[in-house]
């Protein structure tokens, strides 16, 4: 009854089904580790590599990224399977800049799940790593070694324990002297209607302060940020998503704390509007904040039920928490889950980038999804947008959970692809245009043409491949009329898909092809433009 438990609330809430699904629904995985390793010609000379990869696991999902100068610290979530019984737990992954794998350690407890959702991940004083997490009724507050052993774990109940144990980590945030640990939580079975508690702890763990926070409505937390003089402001939503079928209400709702824990201020988003999570947030120059979120429709699904459906949103509010702009990023329709999931300062101090989901509907009709990366201006504006999919069989989207920058410029997203049932995690380096492919950044407003459009290139990464190709098309302007299409030396059509998005960066797996020859071309109603050669080798 708990895990039924966990994994609703978790799907509600949280989009943390992925490992609940797999638990019932687990398949036999080959082991596969991906690796593509691109350098940039750029002056900066930034490294980019996508890597997916299960490490040897049935499923893994990589949650919290902390770039550091010499390497790249990674904790994820995992299911193996001892004696044909299915077992979750958290694990630990080092990589070289390179994206060369230099460790790998797991925890996995029998009958204690250990799971480090993205609540974040920190260098501590003391020159190890502090992070947080789940377990089925407790919620919890880890050290590692540089080195991936666990130093400590402790435990904290439910508020209102023994009547009710469930409990879920948010959000991990680090302050001078120690960490606020956010999560959410039930008053009891029959109210379904979480709460907020901050836990305030020190270096070690130990609770220096307890508060929790909500009223007659379902308060869900969406991120942290610590304040100079050591107060927190809590990125959360309101909402009746939960209990009701239709005729829902969910509003951003962002307040701030003093280091008592004590409310100064609250910004809630306007009545009658659909507001998501306030998913994260960045301090400005001026005292404001920029908030990554989305903004909604309620579908009807029948008579009797509705369903959300979202937009990317970024917000801002200034010093005063007044609203200030706000600009909805979208495709062509919006979709069940998309939204932006972190934004980060840009690395060239003139804005902001910001990595999420997106529903796309191509022109068959046949709604797919991608990942994207957007970059706007200190005002709001669209300067830059990168599209990542994966295609098997159908377009798929690397589903994204962390985003960093890091130290040489660039950037970093963590998270899941899926290819059938077979769910790998998933790094990806990028550089400071947020390009995997260098170069990407060709495509840049008047840099695209649609005119001469014999001009049109694909770039290939790499190539000769054994496992995926990377491509991205180059020198045209988007078009809903998108076609790319493999063929092998004799002329047989391996891969066909549609796009509206024709400038994305695709990978697309090849490992189970024959080693040869093949043709990538790109179509617009059915007129081929370019075509571009590579070799599978294995």
């Amino acid at each position: 009854m708990y895990l039924r438990n966990w994994c609703l609330l978790n799907n509600n809430y949280l989009g943390k089904v992925h490992v609940c699904t797999f638990l019932f629904f687990i398949s036999d995985m080959k082991k596969l580790i991906i690796l593509t390793l691109l350098y940039s010609n750029l002056v900066t000379s930034q490294i980019t590599f996508n890597i997916q990869s299960n490490f040897g696991y049935k499923y893994l999902e990589l949650t919290n990224i902390l770039p550091t100068d010499s390497c790249y610290y990674i904790t994820g979530v995992i299911t193996d399977t001892t004696n044909q019984q299915a077992e979750i737990g958290s694990l630990f992954l080092k990589i070289s800049l390179t994206g060369d794998t230099l460790l790998t350690k797991n925890l996995i407890v029998p009958s204690k799940h250990y799971l480090t959702w993205n609540t974040g991940l920190f260098n501590t004083p003391d020159g190890n790593l502090a992070t947080a997490g789940e377990t089925p009724d407790k919620i919890f507050f880890m050290k590692y070694t540089p080195e991936g052993d666990t130093q400590f774990v402790k435990e904290y109940i439910n508020p209102n324990f023994p009547m009710e144990t469930f409990i879920t980590a948010n959000n991990l945030v680090q302050f001078e002297n120690g960490y606020y640990l956010t999560g959410i939580f039930l008053l009891s079975e029959s109210i379904v209607q979480p709460d907020i508690v901050v836990l305030k702890l020190d270096e070690s763990g130990n609770v220096l302060q307890e508060k929790t926070y909500g009223n007659n409505t379902t308060e869900l937390i969406g991120s942290t940020l610590v304040e100079s003089d050591g107060g927190l402001i809590i990125g959360s939503c309101k909402t009746n998503y939960n209990y009701v079928l239709k005729n829902f209400f969910n509003r951003a709702y962002i307040f701030g704390v003093d280091s008592l824990g004590n409310v100064l201020w609250e910004y809630q988003s306007p009545t009658g509007q659909l507001w998501d999570f306030a998913k994260s947030m960045v301090k400005t120059s001026d005292g404001g904040l920029v908030v990554a979120s989305g903004k909604g429709i309620e579908h009807p699904v029948n008579a009797e039920q509705g369903q959300l459906r979202w937009q990317g949103y970024i917000f801002k509010l200034n010093a005063s928490h007044q609203f200030v702009w706000g600009r909805e990023l979208r495709g062509t329709r919006h979709a069940g889950s998309p939204s932006f999931a972190k934004i980060v300062p840009a690395t060239d101090g003139t804005g902001f980038v910001t990595y999420g989901r997106v529903g796309e509907n191509i022109s068959t009709g046949s709604e797919v999804y991608g990942s994207w990366i957007v970059k706007l201006s200190n005002q709001g504006d669209s300067l830059w947008a990168r599209y990542y999919s994966v295609f098997d069989d159908n377009l798929r989207s690397p589903t994204p959970a962390d985003f960093k920058a890091t130290p040489d410029g660039g950037y970093i997203v963590s998270g899941h692809t899926e290819e059938g049932l077979e769910t790998f995690g998933w790094l990806m380096k990028l550089d400071s245009f947020g390009c995997l492919i260098p170069g990407c950044n060709a495509n840049d407003g008047p840099n695209a043409t649609t005119e001469g459009r014999a001009g049109a290139s694909i770039a290939i990464y790499p190539n000769p491949t054994s496992d995926y190709l990377n491509f991205q098309l180059r020198g045209l302007a988007m078009t809903s009329k998108a076609e790319f299409r493999i063929v092998n030396a004799e002329g047989k059509v391996m891969e066909a898909m549609k796009t509206p998005h024709p400038d994305a960066t695709f990978t697309l797996p090849v490992r189970d092809w024959e080693a040869g020859v093949y043709y990538l071309q790109y179509m617009e109603e059915n007129t081929l433009l370019t075509t571009t050669k590579f070799v599978v080798s294995h």
